[in-house]
This record gives C-alpha cells, sequence and structure tokens, in this order.
C-alpha cells in the first residue's frame, strides 16, 4: 500500500512507499483480522485503563483510547531521546535546586515572580528537585526531535502506555513477533527505586507511597497501577496524618518517608497545610517537590537551554521548539503580527487548556486572544506553528488515515534513566492538538533493539 502525504510521515516515505521497518508490520496486520483489534480494545476494558473526561457519557467507565498501529522508533533514535532528555533534566534539577537554595540568575526574576507555581523557601536539605519528568516530544524530520514542553509537576502517561503494550501483546502477539521491542515494563522497577533515594538519610527500609485524591481522580488508574507494579503502599491524601511532625497512614499507623504525589500542589495549601510544614521540617519527602511546578510554566522554558550550558557547561543536545515570550515587547509584536501563524499557550496551561492554534484558529478567536495578549502579556508565550511528523490510524478494514503525534517520555533524572518508549499522544485527523479532551488517541510505541 501507498500513501500519499505532505508531512514528514514516520510510516510511509516521500512519494507514498512503506519504510522498510514497517513492512513486517503490515505484513503481519494484513494476518489479524478485526476481532484481534476488537479483542485488544476489550482487553484494556479488562485491565481496567480508564481514562474519563470531564462531561463525558461514558463517565469513569470511558476506556483509554488506542490505535493498535504502533509507532516504531528505531535503536539509533533512543540514544538521541535519552541523552538530551537526561540533559535536560538534570539542567532543570539544577537550576531548581539553585532557585530554591541559593540564587539563580538565568531566568528573569520578573518571570519567575510571577509564575503561580513558584514557592519562596529553601528545598529540604538532601531533596532532589524532580525525580519523575515527563517531556513532551515532536519530530520533524529524520532523527531532528524538538522538546514542546517540559512536565515536572505531576508527569502521567506511563501507566497507559503499558497497559497499551500489555493489551496488544495479549491479544495480537503475532503483530509484535517480528521485533525485539525494548521492554518498559522494567520502568517501575527503576521508578521504585529512584523513589527510594529520595528518603531522607539514616533511614534504612524506607516506606514509600503513592498518594492519589482517591478513585475520582480522571488518572486513579496509573496511581493504583503505579503502586501495584512498584509493590509499594497506595494511599488516599484524606488517610494521611501528621503525628508528632510525622506522616502516618490511618489504616494502619505505619510511617511514610517518601511520598510519590499524584494531587496538584494546591492540596497542600487547602486542604492539608500540615502535611507541607512536615516536609519543610524535614520529616518526609515529596516527590516531586512542592514548588518545581515553576519549572513548566511556559515563560521559563525558553531557558532550558541557558540552564543546561550554566549548570552543565555543555551544549544543548536538544533544541526547544522555537518560543517567544509575551512579555518581551519586541517580541510580543511579532507574535501579535504572526498570531494567526502561532500557538498561543497559557503560561500555566497544561492538557491543552486555553491553546490556541493559529492557523487552525477561528478570525473571532485569534482576536479574543489578541485583546487577551495586549491586556496581560505575561500571561503567555508562543510557539512557532511547527510541521511535527505525523503516523497513520487504523480505521475499518484497509482504511488509514493520516494524523499529526507527539511522544510523552518518562525520565528519572535522580537516577539517570530513561524508559525506553513511551506514550505517542494522536491528534484527531485534521488538527494537531493531541489531547484526548480534543478527541486524540494514543499508539503503543515501539522502541526497536537492533
Amino acid at each position: 500500500m501507498e500513501i500519499e502525504t505532505e508531512h514528514f510521515n514516520e510510516v510511509f516515505e516521500p512519494g507514498g512507499k512503506l519504510r522498510e521497518r514497517y513492512k513486517p508490520l503490515f505484513e503481519a496486520l494484513e494476518r489479524i483480522g478485526e476481532e484481534e483489534l476488537a479483542k485488544a480494545g476489550e482487553k484494556l476494558r479488562e485491565l481496567g485503563a480508564t481514562f474519563p473526561l470531564p462531561d463525558d457519557p461514558e463517565g469513569k467507565d470511558r476506556i483509554l483510547p488506542a490505535d493498535w498501529l504502533p509507532r516504531i522508533v528505531p535503536k539509533d533514535h533512543r540514544e538521541i531521546l535519552s541523552r538530551g532528555l537526561l540533559q535536560r533534566g538534570y539542567a532543570i534539577n539544577a537550576w531548581l535546586a539553585d532557585l530554591y537554595n541559593g540564587e539563580q540568575d538565568v531566568v528573569p526574576e520578573e518571570i519567575v515572580e510571577t509564575s503561580i507555581n513558584y514557592r519562596p523557601g529553601p528545598l529540604p536539605e538532601h531533596s532532589v528537585p524532580v525525580h519523575v519528568y515527563g517531556p513532551d516530544v515532536v519530530q520533524l524530520g529524520p532523527r531532528e526531535y524538538v522538546v514542546l514542553e517540559d512536565n515536572v509537576r505531576v508527569p502521567s502517561g506511563v501507566a497507559y502506555s503499558e497497559a497499551i503494550r500489555r493489551a496488544g501483546l495479549e491479544a495480537m502477539r503475532a503483530l509484535y513477533e517480528p521485533y525485539r521491542i525494548s521492554a518498559i515494563s522494567t520502568y517501575y522497577a527503576v521508578l521504585r527505586r529512584s523513589l527510594e533515594t529520595a528518603a531522607l538519610p539514616g533511614i534504612q527500609e524506607p516506606c514509600v507511597a503513592v498518594v492519589t485524591t482517591g478513585k475520582d481522580d480522571s488518572a486513579y488508574f496509573e496511581h493504583s497501577r503505579i503502586a501495584q507494579a512498584c509493590n509499594i503502599q497506595l494511599v488516599e491524601l484524606a488517610d494521611c496524618q501528621v503525628i508528632n511532625g510525622e506522616v502516618r497512614d490511618r489504616s494502619d499507623g505505619r510511617r511514610i518517608d517518601v511520598i510519590y504525589r499524584r494531587f496538584d500542589e494546591a492540596f497542600l495549601d487547602t486542604t492539608f497545610p500540615e502535611l507541607r510544614a512536615a516536609y519543610l521540617e524535614g520529616k518526609v519527602n515529596i516527590v516531586n517537590s512542592p514548588g518545581v511546578g515553576v519549572a513548566d510554566d511556559k515563560a521559563v522554558f525558553p531557558y532550558v537551554p541557558a540552564m543546561i550550558e550554566r549548570y552543565l557547561g555543555e551544549k544543548p543536545l536538544m533544541q526547544n521548539a522555537p518560543t517567544f515570550s509575551t512579555s518581551d515587547p519586541d517580541q510580543r509584536e511579532e507574535v501579535l503580527d504572526r498570531l494567526h501563524e502561532m500557538v498561543l499557550k497559557p503560561r500555566e496551561g497544561y492538557g491543552g487548556k486555553g491553546l490556541v492554534m493559529g492557523p487552525e484558529a477561528s478570525k473571532e478567536d485569534l482576536d479574543q486572544a489578541r485583546r487577551d495578549m495586549k491586556e496581560d502579556p505575561t500571561k503567555y508565550s508562543a510557539q512557532e506553528f511547527l510541521d511535527i511528523s505525523t503516523h497513520v490510524l487504523k480505521g475499518e478494514g484497509s482504511a488509514f488515515e493520516e494524523a499529526f503525534i507527539d511522544l510523552r517520555v518518562f525520565v528519572l533524572p535522580a537516577i539517570g534513566y530513561v524508559m525506553p518508549g513511551g506514550l505517542t499522544r494522536v491528534a484527531s485527523p485534521g488538527t494537531r492538538v493531541v489531547n484526548s479532551s480534543a478527541g486524540g488517541s494514543f499508539k503503543d510505541t515501539w522502541v526497536l533493539e537492533d
């Protein structure tokens, strides 16, 4: 089969011919019927891989939307991604440590001080700010990747990546047999090791717990799966109590030494200030550290290459997507002139909230964005509208549709590990917004061993 495309398609070469690495996959796909594909979807349901969205009629029972034609990443691309993203993780950690325990001078103070995620005050001694880092990456061409966003607050998606892999292997093993694919399930053992290193000095066998707000959280499936796979406790925030400065689980009275935080930091301010106090007094460690969200600020993002040069003495191995600060008058004028060509992002936004895709936006949306930016330019940043890579979605029978994709990678910078794979996020055909709330879906990501 052949598909004509105007973009860099990872499955098909220019001219429409199937890329060599995908040929065994498509040959196997021809032998797999619609029944096997349906079984893979049912397997996701058996695994409980739910992904609820606000106002969705399926409610809590909405199953993760998956496309069963995987993305294949060559072995040498893994090296590009691993080295480049670890470098970023190391630099972000160094900057955060300097910001909270020293005097950073990489990011302008007005940007730091106007970030809603900045928390003045020192980090506890021996604290590594970011243990789990989930950058979003896009491919522009052969071996050319750039970073769209850095996610260090509560990066999610790893359990969904693993669920898609498990469901595919159990329902369609023949699809996987022609390839040697890097395992991703080993991530959990490495994650547990990273979390254990966050224990305060002198604690030999730390009690580590995944702490969640509960079953109503849209990512509760991931919280419970991580706890199960890491063989650590799953505790609801309401079941944590502070006694004599120590955090204990109400159910068994056990002291919790490391909290893998799977809730928004605002809960520490509004619901459980005693937990923040215990953290600041060095009685418990929290991963990722409260206050790290300042590194997710879209206005901080352009300075990550400078962090790499300042703290590591190295040139960045991966580039940022070209980003403009609308706080700067000259850059703001360029953004306003070219708004129809750019992507406008609220500084503190996530999950696609408030995103304005210039070339896809209506005149009314662009006019409103222009008014909003003029009223408060500090609330936004803008990126070039990049021609990112595409993949194909499996339709009925032999039908395929082209769709834009990105990659959420899972990085553990505290111990120097990058999961060989990640969660490929797929935009609904006709748009470049990859978020599930905009009709997007997900793919398994195969990193080849040879």
